[in-house]
């Protein structure tokens, strides 16, 4: 009598037990599946802010790199733009002759964070004739206003000049020695290809 009932409930265990188990499979897969989303979603939540961050970057420094561009001071050196300043300033500032020496471009000693690019230099030498010590500074701001790029001033002497006793009124009663350090940045693969 008992044989039936017992089948069934047996028959029935073991469904439940099967069940349990495939349910616990099942769980336990769906719990990876979805930890494995989890670190997906936060891998592309944190490209993403990245991106956005990025593109805040750009759009914060556009103008500024747009300028140093338009400056010759990104990209292949501007010399004759240089030169160019040079004479225009000279003009301005009403000096009597600027005499020049450029070396070659080298790599710059100064420390600055420069991401993709090098920085690199190029070394000029002045003489500049003068009438009085003023035109040195208005020479100076003269060259500036040119906006021929980026350079830093190393140094600046002044020294009396040859006059004798008679002089003429328009002669160089001083000479300024002046050197610039000419800045440019380039992109480090083209700093490295130029090497070979």
């Amino acid at each position: 009598i008992l044989r039936t009932p017992i089948l069934v409930l047996l028959g029935s265990l073991a469904a439940s037990s099967a069940w349990i188990f495939f349910s616990n499979q099942w769980i336990e897969s769906t719990g990876q599946t979805l930890e494995n989303e989890r670190v997906i979603l936060k891998g592309i939540r944190q490209k993403s802010t990245q991106a956005d961050q990025e593109k805040q970057i750009i759009q914060r420094y556009r103008t500024a790199y747009e300028e140093l561009q338009k400056s010759g001071s990104v990209g292949p050196e501007q010399r004759v733009n240089w030169l160019d300043a040079l004479r225009s300033a000279s003009q301005t500032a009403r000096t009597l002759g600027v005499d020049y020496q450029l070396s070659q471009q080298t790599a710059s000693p100064l420390k600055l964070e420069t991401g993709a690019y090098k920085l690199q230099q190029s070394i000029m030498k002045l003489h500049i004739k003068l009438l009085h010590e003023g035109d040195l500074p208005s020479f100076l701001r003269a060259l500036d206003a040119e906006h021929p790029g980026l350079y830093l001033i190393q140094s600046c002497n002044l020294t009396r000049g040859q006059s004798g006793v008679f002089t003429v009124r328009y002669e160089a009663k001083l000479a300024a020695e002046c050197e610039l350090v000419w800045l440019s940045l380039i992109e480090a693969s083209t700093a490295e290809a130029a090497k070979k």
